[in-house]
């Protein structure tokens, strides 16, 4: 555990050392205590005390209390600084790095249960758990040395509390870590059901569905409560057979000593001094217990903050590999195969051709694998067999920045940031000056928007954007891609969830977004459909026809009946809209 903290931190060396200042300081309380044997001895036999025994129990008692001061400056500072400054920051970082595919949807309740709970969980490890099991490791080893130089017997029932103590914290170890990793899986999930709940007020009020309580966040609040009673309840037996052995080779020692005594094998002195000892060693040791658990409860932090930093990202080109997009930007996938597990298939052989500056639809049952052909194309996963290629490059030859660079995406959800319109616009291209900020919202249909709103450019959208409508949101990401002005443009059908007032102005703007790129879209309504210049029916993850809408119309198949299915739906909508 020890060397997966230190692969975490920075500061090696200082944590290192505060736990030696710690077992040194353990060590020199033990020979503290070990001194006052022959200094009692001196005065319970008239003899007179030996300045030579007091001044080696003022050295050690001083040196014991300087190495656990500094320990613990040095413990605190790694504590605050490394693990709860610097730790959030890695893994924030470590974020931005990840591939986009690995955000699934348990991927914020992760990364919030780490750089919270977690962090906050292992802080403890360097400033409270690990020093004060290094002090009273040391400790308990320099009085067990101790009361064998002095009474072997009694060193050696004192020692059998050791096999009983490892074979029980052994038990327990297997008891708690298993408790423990369900106990982080129930946070994660609710840490996931609260964000959730947040967002969906509107939803859950509109539909009066709070009336008895979220159902999702009560059971895992129930679960998070389950799991954690386990956890508590797990550490019982072991923990009885843990404080057993302790108390039974204390007594065992004891018994021993007083059996000296009355034989005369030993002074009452000495056996004073030898039961003082053997309870300070008892002490630590039973005190091990109440390290056991949070020490388990670190372990499980540092697998989940690990599971974060050290998750693997796509592998970036050589600069001898590195490859740009070259114009004009076409889009080619040869043989793909990908799955997301063993055992779950999505695409299988897939070969498609986007021609330079036109627009291909992809169309087909939910499941089909059209989303997952989209973000492939944008490299959010690499593909486990085939190729793609932009712009006649290989994407795994493209460093990410260029490859994102060469592409805006826009997707049916749309998420904003707690900010300003202008500055949501703004991300597109960070630092773009005000008149082109303009231009973008202007061609997306946003300035409307912007004139009705009380502060203009400088109105905040709330969190995610929810003081926007959800065509408002649409229009912003919109404004986003012209102001990118990138050669690639991907979209998740982004009309599907409009009105029709909304769809249209959006469908004006895509209209004119998509001229002269190269646009792949995934089409759910006909009016996508009829602006494609090529459509590709997936099916079952292969690519079933590739054609105009006349040609694969003509041929019949999935594609016809998709069609026919969607022109019912389009005229029950414009009947519905005119009764």
């Amino acid at each position: 555990m020890i060397r997966q903290l230190l692969n975490l931190i920075e500061s090696r060396r200082a944590t290192l050392f505060c736990l030696t200042a710690h077992a040194v300081g353990g060590v020199f309380q033990g020979i503290a205590l070990a001194l006052l044997v022959p200094l009692l001895s001196g005065f319970l036999t008239g003899a007179g005390a030996d300045p030579r025994w007091f001044a080696g129990i003022v050295a050690s008692v001083l040196i014991a209390v300087t190495a656990s001061i500094t320990g613990s400056i040095v413990a605190f500072r790694v504590a605050s600084f490394d693990l709860c400054g610097t730790l959030i920051r890695r893994v924030g970082a470590r974020v931005q790095q990840l591939p986009l595919g690995w955000f699934d949807e348990g991927a914020t309740g992760r990364i919030t249960t780490a750089t919270s709970t977690s962090i906050n969980t292992l802080s403890h490890l360097p400033s409270i758990v690990l020093p004060e099991l290094m002090s009273m490791g040391g400790a308990a080893a320099a009085v067990l040395v101790a009361s064998f130089l002095h009474d072997w017997r009694m060193g050696l029932a004192l020692l059998l509390a050791v096999p009983v103590a490892l074979i029980a914290l052994r038990s327990l170890k297997k008891a708690v870590v298993v408790e423990h990793r369900a106990e982080e899986k129930a946070m994660e999930a609710l840490s996931s059901r609260i964000i959730e709940f947040a967002q969906l007020q509107p939803v859950l009020r509109a539909t009066d569905s709070l009336a008895d309580g979220w159902e999702p966040l009560e059971r895992a609040l129930a679960d998070e409560h389950e799991t954690t009673d386990r956890a508590g309840l797990s550490k019982g037996p072991a923990g009885s057979l843990f404080h057993a052995g302790v108390e039974g080779s204390l007594l065992l020692a004891l018994g021993i000593g007083a059996f000296g005594l009355l034989g005369g094998h030993s002074s009452p002195t000495t056996f004073i001094a030898l039961a003082l000892m053997a309870v300070r060693f008892a002490e630590p040791i039973g005190m091990l217990a109440f390290y056991v658990d949070p020490l388990h409860q670190a372990r499980v932090a540092l697998d989940l903050i690990s599971s974060i930093l050290f998750s693997p990202t796509l592998p970036e080109p050589g600069p001898d590999r590195a490859r740009s997009p070259r114009p004009p930007v076409s889009i080619a996938l040869t043989g793909v195969d990908f799955s997301y597990g063993a055992g779950r298939p999505v695409l299988s052989g897939v070969d498609l051709d986007v021609p330079a500056g036109s627009v291909t639809a992809l169309v087909g049952p939910s499941g089909s694998g059209k989303s997952t052909l989209l973000r492939l194309v944008a490299r959010f996963w690499d593909v486990d067999a085939g190729s793609i290629r932009v712009g006649g490059a290989d994407v795994r030859d493209i460093p990410e920045e260029r490859l994102m660079g060469a592409m805006s995406m826009v997707f049916q959800d749309v998420y904003l940031f707690d900010t300003t319109i202008i500055e949501n616009v703004r991300v597109g291209r960070p630092g773009a000056p005000d008149d082109d900020v303009a231009l973008a919202a202007r061609r997306a249909g946003l300035t409307d928007v912007v004139e009705r709103m009380p502060d203009g450019w400088a109105t905040r959208v709330g969190e995610g954007g929810s003081a926007l409508s959800g065509g408002e949101r649409q229009r912003v990401a919109l404004a986003r891609a012209f102001l990118k002005d990138a050669p690639i443009l991907l979209l998740d059908e982004v009309t599907s969830a409009l009105d029709g007032i909304n769809e249209a102005s959006v469908t004006r703007a895509l209209a004119e977004l998509s001229e002269g790129r190269t646009v792949l879209v995934i089409a759910h309504r006909l009016s996508t459909i009829r602006r494609a210049d090529r459509i590709a029916v997936l099916n079952g993850g292969r690519i079933e026809a590739v054609g105009t809408h006349e040609a694969l119309y003509a041929a019949g198949g999935t594609y016809r009946e998709f069609w026919d299915d969607q022109s019912s739906v389009e005229r029950w909508r414009i009947r519905r809209s005119g009764s």
